[in-house]
């Protein structure tokens, strides 16, 4: 074999394991999509993403360096793995957050600010994985920043009802 050809070889294996590239990058952190929920395809979700995580960034003072290099996945499944537990609807693990697009009560998510997105960067900025901090009671400043918007649905445009993961529980509890 040529060292050229080697070198190449090389090359393809290096790329092989980086994994397949992002549907899109915002600001730094990359997107994959791999849903089919109707919101995912349109032209604005990149732009609803950013938005969502900005409002997000905000309320869990933080800002878009504490997620330089954070991948996000939106995912179809019904739940996301989230260390042992198999049935989660969002998680913020090892520089990745991964949230589903569905609901169990409700079914797809029309929108993206509908999904635990503004949860999980909160995990993401300030940690907190037993939710003791108070600002888990109170997201009703995300939600009022997000409300208005419009979601998808296959036969057309419907309402985007912003429900927040809000963590009501008495703090220091589980």
């Amino acid at each position: 074999m040529s060292a050229s050809r080697a070198l190449a070889s090389i090359f393809l294996l290096g790329a092989a394991a980086c994994g397949p590239p992002p549907d899109f990058t915002v600001r730094g952190m990359d997107v994959y999509v791999e849903t089919d929920a109707s919101f995912a395809g349109r032209a604005d979700l990149p732009a609803r993403l950013e938005s969502t995580v900005d409002a997000a960034l905000r309320y869990w003072g933080g800002d878009w360096r504490d997620l330089q290099d954070v991948t996000v996945t939106l995912a179809g499944a019904q739940y996301v793995p989230c260390g042992g537990n198999a049935s989660s609807l969002g998680c913020y693990e090892n520089g990745e957050i991964r949230v589903s697009t569905r609901d169990p009560g409700i079914g797809t998510f029309h929108c993206v600010e509908q999904t635990v997105l503004v949860h999980e960067v909160g995990h993401a900025v300030i940690g907190d994985p037993l939710h003791t901090d108070p600002r888990w009671m109170g997201l009703d400043p995300v939600a009022d920043e997000l409300a208005g918007r419009r979601g998808y649905t296959e036969s057309g445009e419907v309402e985007c009802t912003i429900w927040l993961s809000v963590w009501r529980h008495p703090i220091g509890s589980r």
